[in-house]
């Protein structure tokens, strides 16, 4: 069964990230809901339907909600006068946060007793590739799901991808998070090391994004965030605390060392320290400057 394009569909949670891909399914069909009314303005001059989350639960099929945290999204779901009290059989939460495996997974078994489904579809590209359609969804949820809700992923994006059951989505999610991490410090490492040896940063990062060096920080952080002088990615050092802390999380559980990780792991607490949690994480290019005395941005 595919999803009914002309139903309302509802969005929960229009942050940074959440915006920018609501913004994909924008129609008069689509009910949102945030908790700072700034964030539903440029929804509603669109033509978007502001709604509260007990009309999104009443209305609409299919839910999707873009939190913080895990544990936000249980307080939405869970909490006084939460979505899951209001739902009824056969409707379909879409988990977009970059959440907890574990705690997915024990939300979607909730529900279940409910006949509710539950997908988790977090999301890996940045802001900029939620606004071009082209960020990665990632779906941990039975294939049946996955295929009905395919119609709504592919208005988001062209690149969907089926993880496996329930809590798949979020795990890799932040497994992921964790490698961007480990690459994004090993990349400011090593550009700081060839701007000391003399290098332009801007073309020693040029002929890294052409080499087996290559990554995400060589393609979009260091030229669009650094080199630009920017400073701003719009992702948070918080937020990657979370996510690689949910990694290094799920390695704990299964007794798996990952000393790579804790050492990235590390180095993020430090800028953690230095700039806050709301620091974007492009500031972490700031401490290697520091610290080697390699002046990275313009």
């Amino acid at each position: 069964m595919t999803q009914d394009n002309s139903k309302p569909v509802g969005f929960i949670g229009l942050g940074n990230m959440g915006g920018a891909l609501a913004m994909r399914l924008l129609s008069p069909s689509l009910m949102v809901f945030d908790p700072v009314p700034e964030c539903l303005v440029p929804f509603t001059e669109a033509g978007a339907t502001p709604a509260s989350i007990a009309e999104i639960a009443k209305s609409c099929d299919v839910i999707f909600a873009c939190l913080p945290t895990s544990s936000v999204t249980e307080e939405v779901l869970f909490g006084a006068a939460g979505l899951a009290s209001m739902m009824r059989p056969g409707q379909i939460f879409v988990d977009m946060t970059s959440g907890d495996p574990a705690m997915s997974r024990d939300q979607a078994t909730r529900l279940a007793q409910q006949k509710i489904l539950f997908v988790d579809a977090p999301v890996s590209g940045g802001p900029r590739g939620a606004r071009e359609g082209t960020i990665a969804i990632i779906v941990g949820g039975d294939v049946s799901n996955y295929e009905r809700l395919l119609p709504l992923f592919q208005k988001i994006s062209c690149n969907i991808f089926h993880a496996g059951p329930v809590g798949a989505g979020h795990a890799l999610k932040a497994g992921n998070n964790l490698l961007n991490l480990i690459c994004r410090m090993a990349s400011f490492e090593v550009v700081s090391l060839l701007v000391n040896e003399g290098v332009n940063p801007q073309r020693a990062v040029d002929i890294l994004q052409k080499s087996s060096g290559r990554n995400y920080a060589t393609e979009i952080t260091l030229p669009d965030n650094i080199l630009s002088g920017k400073m701003h990615q719009g992702f948070s050092i918080g937020l990657m605390h979370k996510d690689a802390g949910l990694a290094l999380g799920m390695a704990q559980a299964r007794d798996q060392d990952m000393p790579i990780g804790k050492t990235a792991f590390a180095a993020l607490e430090k800028a953690f320290d230095l700039h806050g949690s709301d620091g974007d994480m492009s500031l972490v290019a700031l401490d290697y400057e520091n610290l080697t005395g390699a002046r990275i941005r313009p």
